[in-house]
């Protein structure tokens, strides 16, 4: 069986009424060894396929699978949009675009599009999850919600997750008028040092699920045109997706 093939087996050994599953479980479900068991799920932890469980003793579903299941159920649609548009504006800018969805306070990329210059940069599906309040993407997403919406989904704290993020909620909430005011949001030397970003949200209104994506690029390589043109080209493809019904 293929690492592939045994990793799925591991994904379907879930359900509704099972989320978390100890090596004995897996191993006794499959009728594998051990100690094959031990290193599948540890690999399959290792890119983000799994968590470890609360007590520490077992697994459950990776918080990637998680966002990837809410895009399923959004139907699709505004995620297929969604990324068809960042993969042209990707294409056009040669840097990499991602789609993100939020997942409780953290954004977890659920498609990448590589672009084709040379020096790629930003943080790849299945790396460590950003929070929502210190990262591009989520900016773009929290200014799509109410100050108080915002306040709900941070549980009144922000994550002071690097120098450059929100220091206070009160700063995070000027950032994001900011936001709304331009139509997107910025971050620097936050997503890794070095990584810029630029990020724009999109909605559907039937069913309220908002994405975000973005662009990333190394500072060091991109001036002050080339920037206004990737978030251009951003604020473009997100009207083109709003302009037409799902």
């Amino acid at each position: 069986m293929s690492i592939l093939a045994s990793a799925v087996s591991v994904l379907r050994c879930y359900s509704t009424s099972c989320s978390e599953l100890t090596v004995t479980d897996v191993a006794h479900q499959l009728s594998l060894p051990k100690s094959n068991v031990s290193r599948l799920l540890r690999s399959m932890r290792s890119v983000g396929l799994l968590d470890s469980a609360r007590d520490g003793r077992g697994y459950s579903p990776g918080i990637m699978l998680v966002g990837l299941g809410e895009l399923a159920g959004a139907g699709h649609t505004l995620g297929v949009r969604a990324h068809a548009a960042v993969s042209r504006v990707s294409d056009q800018c040669g840097h990499a675009g991602f789609v993100s969805a939020r997942v409780g306070r953290r954004m977890v990329g659920l498609t990448h599009h590589a672009g084709r210059n040379p020096l790629q940069v930003g943080v790849f599906m299945g790396g460590q999850p950003l929070y929502v309040d210190a990262c591009a993407t989520g900016r773009a997403l929290l200014a799509t919600l109410t100050d108080q919406a915002v306040r709900d989904v941070l549980d009144g704290q922000v994550s002071l997750a690097t120098p450059q993020s929100p220091a206070t909620v009160e700063e995070l909430f000027a950032r994001l008028v900011q936001v709304r005011q331009r139509g997107y949001a910025e971050s620097h030397d936050e997503a890794g040092k070095g990584i810029g970003a630029v990020a724009v949200a999109v909605r559907d209104e039937r069913t309220h699920e908002v994405l975000s994506f973005c662009i990333t690029y190394p500072e060091a390589t991109v001036d002050a045109a080339e920037l206004r043109s990737i978030t251009e080209a951003l604020l473009q493809a997100r009207s083109d997706i709003m302009r037409t019904p799902l």
